[in-house]
């Protein structure tokens, strides 16, 4: 009699406590590599947290911070401790614990947590200047933290090369986003002019497809928006979305591709974009087929 009490004591403890991790909100942060903040300071790792899934849509922690008062005070606002799940391609990679600072020093680091000493922490790849942002340092690739154990990939995104009717459809609607474009009369001038471009001028730098028939592709052109007001700026490699019906959509700039994975087990995946712009650094989560996205962005000065 005993060890039935005991053995139903049990089974309802492990229930609840199943039950409490199925319940618990999900966190998607991203493990990062940050350069040292002063000559000869080695660069460190650290966890950055950035969306929560609440009921059906994913919503942004604060991340905008232009006073010392919200850098000392906003940290209270995130997750005190997390354990993560760290997820590249579809596959779990590492798991690390990490705790979120008192308060942060600079713009560029809200939402970090520090990573406990006991962690094990994962690496894919050398470091690359392709993942520095703003300051173009050498630092190793991003990778997705989750607070649950999803990581799998089931619309599978993978690589793709754009065929002849793909290309056509991404240079139709380029056209169509940036019907006016010009270029600099000279190095020094700061003037410009129209500039008639070709079809076969627009490189699709990089293509990813699924296997439910969306495309994500960016494309290329170096030229500058006749309206922009601060002469110089190129157009920032806008990425656009096709859909399996072929309807091409524009989505946002100056961003590439971190990774995909159904990170809040509906099985679907979602796709996280780093933002590489100036002065700006953050990410877009895009869900639901690409109908909604939200953005974790920040200032580095």
């Amino acid at each position: 009699m005993l060890f039935c009490r005991v053995l139903v004591l049990s089974i309802l403890f492990l229930s609840s406590a199943l039950a409490s991790a199925q319940s618990a909100p999900i966190i998607l942060g991203m493990l990062e590599d940050h350069p040292g903040h002063h000559a000869g300071d080695p660069n460190f790792r650290a966890i950055r947290v950035l969306f929560r899934k609440d009921a059906d849509d994913w919503h942004t922690l604060p991340n905008e911070c232009r006073s010392r008062e919200c850098l000392e005070t906003i940290s209270s606002k995130y997750p005190q401790e997390v354990v993560w799940t760290i997820a590249f391609d579809g596959k779990r990679v590492g798991e690390v614990k990490a705790r979120t600072q008192t308060k942060f020093r600079y713009y560029s680091e809200v939402g970090l947590q520090d990573i406990a000493r006991e962690s094990t922490v994962p690496t894919i790849g050398a470091p690359s200047i392709e993942y520095g942002g703003f300051f173009e340092r050498s630092v190793l690739r991003p990778l997705v933290a989750n607070s649950q154990p999803n990581f799998e990939d089931p619309d599978k995104w993978k690589p793709t090369q754009a065929s002849v009717d793909l290309s056509a459809l991404l240079r139709d609607q380029f056209r169509k986003k940036f019907p006016k474009l010009c270029r600099e009369t000279g190095p020094e001038s700061g003037q410009l002019k129209p500039y008639p471009y070709r079809d076969d001028e627009v490189a699709i730098r990089r293509a990813y497809s699924s296997t439910t028939g969306w495309v994500v592709a960016k494309v290329h052109l170096e030229a500058i928006d006749c309206q922009d007001t601060e002469a110089g700026f190129d157009i920032d490699d806008p990425w656009f979305v096709v859909s399996p019906r072929k309807t091409v959509t524009y989505v946002d700039s100056g961003m590439w591709l971190v990774d995909a994975g159904d990170y809040d087990n509906d099985g679907k995946s979602e796709l996280v974009f780093s933002i590489d712009r100036y002065n700006r650094g953050g990410y877009e989560l895009y869900y639901d087929d690409f109908k909604k996205h939200v953005t974790f962005e920040f200032s580095y000065h």
